[in-house]
């Protein structure tokens, strides 16, 4: 019984100490399109090939992760239960192409636009880098062996506050496109 309770603590320290490969996302205008505050399944429409781009990066063993900036809950358009059914509704779809996303980070606060405990300056809020930190954190991500990619320029400055190597997304698919970071970059 000893026995058993030292390994089982030995594989924990562990599995800390092996650091996690990661694809960071945003969501709007990577995933889908960027059709405004969206909180409609019937507003979301996913771009081709995110769930085939989201299965081949678990294929190479990344977990991969949502970060989006939401102040859309701050300004009242939407609440965060509303969100969070977009979120399960997104995590379907991309299932239904067998990929998987692992976690998704979102910030409601806006330091102008939002109302009560909304409106404030936030760690979290891109360009700022909390959601990352908080991601790397909890998912033992390695820096140097993760990706972040968006499509403006608070998320460039996101990444690079947290030292993540970051690329816009282009107009090719996001499936082309992972595979041709994964290409160049050989990790």
């Amino acid at each position: 019984m000893k026995q058993e309770k030292q390994l089982s603590k030995l594989t924990s320290k562990i599995k800390l100490m092996i650091k996690k490969k990661c694809f960071f996302l945003d969501r709007d205008g990577v995933l889908n399109k960027d059709l405004g505050y969206i909180y409609k399944k019937s507003d979301f429409k996913l771009y081709s090939k995110i769930g085939e781009a989201i299965k081949y990066l678990n294929q190479k063993k990344y977990v991969v992760i949502v970060i989006t900036n939401q102040s859309g809950i701050g300004r009242r358009l939407f609440t965060v239960t509303q969100l969070k059914k977009l979120h399960t509704y997104m995590k379907k779809m991309i299932a239904k192409k067998k990929g998987k996303i692992h976690d998704i980070f979102f910030c409601p606060y806006h330091p102008t636009e939002a109302f009560g405990k909304y409106k404030k300056d936030s760690k979290d809020r891109k360009p700022n880098n909390g959601m990352l930190e908080k991601a790397i954190k909890k998912w033992n991500i390695s820096r140097s062996n993760s990706f972040m990619i968006g499509d403006k320029k608070t998320d460039y400055l996101c990444a690079k506050k947290s030292k993540i190597k970051f690329f816009y997304k282009e107009k090719i698919n996001l499936l082309n496109q992972v595979k041709k970071i994964l290409k160049k970059t050989r990790v």
